[in-house]
């Protein structure tokens, strides 16, 4: 009973993130401007990372040393960080790249290059939301509370995400881009039942997840000088860590 439980509601979270990006246009209310939001997805985003993903971490590393029998040695201690600094060095270069491959092909064509620009970009997210669509099925997460702030964490990162894929390519992300970015969740939601990777592999992916996470929310969603509400990042941050920490 208690499995049937677990896995609804990972089914449920699955559902909940394709609901997102399907509806993301329609969930930013004229009452919430898009800078408030953005600031306050940071700050549950960061307190997210650093309070419970960050942690979490050691218990990986741990299950590593174990698994493969380390004693000594620079992968005793650093192994899992080490993916998590990948993660946000690919997402940092693969988000320079595209700069540099668009400044150029938009020179010769502009409607190539903006093409090309989209595409590479929602091949990225994509191949982001398997791993993570994967991770709840796989439900490394202990208890319905994880579940549920694992949901709203990347629920709201999603959002983000989603807002910026629109303000950047338009009616374009709309168009082709949502349906990409929801079929490849469930597309990881149904890799993970039907491929059990080990447990080490799967601790890597979610430490990947963890340096991407923070990439994307350094780069994109913190307030950057006029822009943004630092109010409504003190808010998220506040609200989210109290929450992580003491519920």
């Amino acid at each position: 009973m208690e499995v049937l439980e677990e896995n609804l509601m990972n089914l449920l979270v699955v559902i909940g993130f394709v609901v997102i990006h399907l509806g993301s246009r329609y969930f930013l209310l004229n009452k919430l401007n898009a800078e408030f939001m953005m600031s306050f997805a940071a700050g549950v985003g960061v307190s997210y990372a650093i309070i419970h993903l960050l942690p979490q971490l050691a218990y990986s590393q741990s299950v590593l040393v174990d698994e493969f029998g380390w004693d000594s040695g620079i992968h005793y201690t650093h192994t899992i960080y080490a993916i998590v600094l990948l993660g946000l060095v690919i997402s940092y270069v693969m988000y320079k790249l595209e700069e540099h491959n668009f400044a150029i092909v938009e020179k010769r064509d502009l409607t190539s290059a903006e093409i090309a620009y989209f595409w590479s970009d929602i091949s990225f997210y994509a191949i982001y939301n398997v791993m993570i669509g994967y991770l709840v099925i796989a439900n490394t997460f202990s208890g319905h509370f994880h579940i549920m702030t694992y949901f709203v964490a990347f629920g709201l990162h999603f959002l983000m995400n989603d807002w910026s894929l629109s303000h950047h390519h338009g009616e374009m992300y709309y168009i082709r881009g949502r349906y990409v970015l929801s079929l490849s969740i469930v597309v990881g939601a149904a890799l993970s039942l039907l491929i059990q990777l080990p447990y080490s592999v799967v601790l890597s992916i979610e430490a990947f997840i963890t340096g991407a996470m923070l990439m994307n929310i350094i780069k994109f969603e913190l307030p950057d000088g006029n822009q943004g509400s630092i109010k409504s990042f003190l808010i998220g941050t506040i609200c989210s860590s109290v929450l992580f920490i003491f519920v």
